[in-house]
């Protein structure tokens, strides 16, 4: 399939005239008869119902519209893009990264990049952290921040800690163990104090059937109470807000809400949080990935 023959297809569609395509095109009638031909052999089927007086579309050829369109745009755009990187020198930061609040970490360590740097043009992927690892080992990305994954191993992968993430407990002002928390005066919580409270779970997808099935958790939960599991902070968010229940979270997904408290989880377990880079970048100083992880590290002192 060619840009040629999508174009020829394209423009038929619109004009349902090949002496009109042809015009448009710059192209002779038959040029324009042999790629809309080529083109129903390589999809096998037929695009256009042709008669001495008419051509329509068929119902293949209508429902084929919407991608070629799709196909054209993306190859103009990508064409348009690369041509701006060659005359801007425009440099792609691809960082990959799992739940949406982390975007708030992100921005602020992309802010003085951007300031000395604005020929840099970042690049997001959300995605569970085990798909971006691989985006990473391909060349697709650049480097992802998050917690650290305890079973990935490649020697040519690097992940650089920022700090030991822990979990806090997140609640709704209103709730009954945040007035309780209030009356006793206490700053922090443990596990004995939410025992008896329903819990919204945090969990990543791909975490949930491992952790569950085969009833290991992240988190202590008690199964006495009618809990909700979460696929991200988003929705976890959603419920806090609605006073179901409270949230055991790590501290890069805390946002600062007014009808939300924080507490200090005393038993909360710790792991690394910090950014899976190529091993050979941390040898070039010079390179975007260095300065992002240098101005990441400065952002958490």
């Amino acid at each position: 399939m060619t840009t040629s023959q999508l174009e020829c297809f394209i423009s038929l569609a619109g004009t349902l005239n090949y002496m009109k395509t042809a015009e448009q095109l710059g192209l002779t009638q038959p040029a324009v008869s042999k790629q809309i031909q080529t083109l129903e052999t390589e999809l096998n089927c037929k695009l256009f119902n042709r008669t001495t007086r008419s051509v329509t579309l068929t119902k293949a050829g209508a429902a084929f519209l919407a991608d070629a369109n799709t196909i054209i745009d993306t190859f103009y755009h990508s064409k348009e893009r690369i041509s701006n990187y060659q005359e801007q020198e425009l440099h792609s930061l691809k960082i990959g990264y799992m739940d949406t609040h982390t975007i708030n970490l992100i921005s602020q360590i992309l802010k003085p990049i951007l300031t000395l740097k604005p020929n840099v043009i970042p690049e997001f992927t959300q995605d569970q952290t085990d798909a971006n690892l691989s985006r990473l080992v391909n060349n697709q990305l650049d480097l992802i921040i998050g917690m650290k994954d305890a079973k990935f191993m490649d020697s040519n992968i690097t992940f650089t800690k920022l700090y030991d993430e822990e979990l806090f407990c997140v609640i709704n002002k209103e709730h009954p163990l945040a007035k309780e928390l209030r009356k006793l005066k206490k700053k922090t919580v443990t596990t004995q104090d939410l025992w008896d409270y329903r819990q919204i779970i945090s969990v990543p997808p791909y975490l949930i059937r491992n952790l569950f099935s085969r009833r290991r958790y992240i988190v202590p939960v008690n199964e006495d109470i009618d809990n909700a599991i979460c696929s991200n902070a988003s929705e976890t968010y959603g419920l806090l807000l609605a006073n179901f229940g409270y949230a055991l979270l790590p501290g890069y997904e805390i946002l600062d809400h007014k009808d939300l408290v924080t507490y200090k989880w005393e038993e909360s377990p710790h792991a690394p949080f910090g950014i899976y880079t190529k091993s050979s970048i941390l040898k070039d100083k010079t390179s975007l990935e260095y300065s992002f992880i240098h101005l990441a590290k400065e952002s958490k002192n």
